[in-house]
């Protein structure tokens, strides 16, 4: 469980690198932009994953940090004109930072005062990017312009997947770095029982407000995904919507486990795509679709279906 990961674990990374750069060649654009999206929400789900799956915590916030990077991200590269590996690396620190501010007072709280107080907090902050015109664009949103990397335009989803497909794996190697490490062991301490991990000379309210903080620096760079893959923003994109999409890829698939979040991010993020062209007649009906898997899961598979494959598996020897 601790320690360094497997040598298959880190193959398996160089693998999605090789894809990265093979794939886009034989793959239609629409296809990509699947893959992009995809991609998009495994960095958010990885960060979520860290903060309830890891440490406990279950907070709301994420979104917002999701949007203070991809804002952050399209500011410096507009007001600054940062290329963006300069300018998404300074949204995420942003909303590392706005993350590390708002983890100092949430953290104090537990259940559902921690999740009402996070939801407050993603709440105001859609208000400021609906608000803050000369900065945002208000309503009316920004445009985001096109971006370079090493000189390069990025102007098709055939040239963003390999750079979302190497941001991912690094994404995917500090989570395995961390859940290993002595924070890892820390953040499991305080989930599975705060006066127990007290008592053992942890100090919970760090670890708490450090999970939250990394948390938030994982929605920043999947925010700074978004901007690469998309062409305008505006506050509408950062609601709650999201958020309870981006819980359900983490229940759904398990919690707590790398293997379960991506297996959550495929399932949930590709029903939208499967409602909409195989099964249109069940389109209205989404919402509640989210909501019975979401039940069941919870009901049937508390550990999520990659926890309760690797069950079965383990009965089974």
């Amino acid at each position: 469980m601790f320690g360094s990961p497997p040598l298959r674990h880190q193959i398996v990374l160089l693998v999605l690198v090789a894809i990265g750069f093979a794939l886009p060649p034989f793959v239609p654009e629409y296809y990509l932009f699947l893959l992009n999206s995809l991609m998009v929400w495994a960095a958010l789900a990885l960060g979520l994953d860290l903060l309830m799956g890891w440490s406990g915590q279950f907070a709301f916030a994420h979104m917002a940090f999701f949007g203070v990077g991809c804002y952050g991200t399209v500011i410096l590269t507009k007001q600054l004109d940062l290329p963006f590996l300069l300018a998404m690396p300074g949204g995420a620190l942003i909303a590392a930072v706005v993350g590390f501010l708002v983890a100092i007072p949430s953290t104090r709280l537990r259940s559902i005062y921690l999740a009402l107080a996070t939801f407050a907090f993603a709440e105001g902050a859609r208000f400021v990017f609906n608000s803050w015109t000369g900065l945002t664009g208000g309503p009316d949103g920004l445009r985001i312009p096109t971006m370079t990397i090493a000189g390069w335009k990025m102007t098709s989803d055939r040239q963003v997947f390999p750079v979302l497909a190497i941001i991912l794996a690094m994404l995917l190697f500090a989570t395995q770095q961390i859940v290993r490490s002595r924070f890892g062991r820390e953040m499991s301490a305080v989930r599975d029982s705060e006066h127990v991990a007290m008592a053992s000379g942890i100090d919970v309210r760090r670890v708490k407000v450090l999970a939250f903080t990394v948390s938030a620096l994982y929605s920043g760079i999947a925010g700074g995904m978004y901007a690469l893959i998309n062409s305008f923003i505006n506050a509408q994109q950062f609601g709650m919507d999201g958020a309870v999409l981006a819980l359900s890829m983490v229940v759904v698939g398990g919690m707590g486990s790398i293997p379960g979040v991506l297996i959550g991010v495929v399932l949930i993020g590709l029903l939208p795509v499967v409602l909409q062209t195989k099964l249109r007649s069940m389109q209205l009906w989404q919402e509640l679709i989210y909501g019975v898997m979401l039940t069941l899961s919870v009901t049937f598979m508390p550990r999520g279906i990659w926890g309760a494959v690797t069950g079965a598996l383990r009965g089974r020897r």
